[in-house]
């Protein structure tokens, strides 16, 4: 994910939290409430995020459609032209070029479909919030891949695409896309007490922390409950 699409859902989940009313911003953060507040503005987000890649890819897909459409069109002229007017070599050479282009194209396709195919075999071995975290997990681990010198997908710094899985689903950036863990008794009670008075609750109001203060409030692995 990259760093504007992070802030702008840190900004957002910030604003609705000072929204809230005064008996809200003292909500406990260990109590069923607060987690599903926490996890409905994550899906929330999510939802919004999946919605703009759908539109874009769609954009991206008719004018490439456009593009191909007027490309041929364009050959087909040039063809039967050169056909008209007896050019018979020029023709065969042409349908020739064509004939090698779609099969360097499909040979691409099949390539990528190979990448495609082991990248979603090791992203299914973690445990992802829904379909839509997977698909924006499995966007930018692709984008990130390319093939060395004997034609294997790797990532960018030459890592295998399951190193590189593992330190991606490892990034605290990348923690919204994955199911919240369950916290151990002993670091969560050793936590709570850091970061609560007395009473169990937090010792300022919601509106006054800011979102990642929020999230490592709460106990559990990473500093909360949530899995960030």
């Amino acid at each position: 994910m990259s760093d504007e699409n992070t802030e702008m859902m840190t900004e957002n989940m910030e604003t609705q939290m000072e929204t809230q009313n005064p008996q809200e911003a003292q909500l406990d953060l260990s109590s069923p409430e607060a987690k599903q507040l926490v996890e409905s503005m994550v899906q929330e987000q999510l939802s919004q995020m999946k919605d703009n890649m759908n539109k874009m890819a769609k954009q991206r897909d008719e004018a490439m459609r456009k593009a191909v459409e007027l490309e041929e069109s364009a050959k087909a002229a040039k063809l039967e032209k050169l056909e008209a007017e007896g050019k018979t070599s020029e023709a065969l050479q042409m349908k020739l070029d064509e004939a090698m282009a779609r099969a360097e194209t499909l040979s691409k396709i099949n390539t990528e479909l190979t990448r495609d195919h082991s990248v979603d075999r090791v992203l299914g071995g973690l445990d992802f919030r829904n379909q839509v975290a997977k698909d924006m997990a499995r966007q930018q681990v692709i984008a990130q891949l390319k093939q060395d010198a004997e034609g294997a997908w790797v990532h960018a710094t030459g890592a295998s695409i399951s190193d590189f899985v593992q330190s991606f689903s490892k990034d605290e950036e990348n923690a919204f896309l994955f199911k919240p863990k369950q916290s151990s008794g002993a670091a969560a009670m050793q936590q709570a007490g850091a970061n609560k008075d007395g009473s169990g609750k937090l010792d300022k109001p919601i509106t006054e922390l800011s979102f990642q203060d929020y999230l490592r409030s709460a106990p559990g692995p990473g500093g909360n409950d949530f899995g960030f």
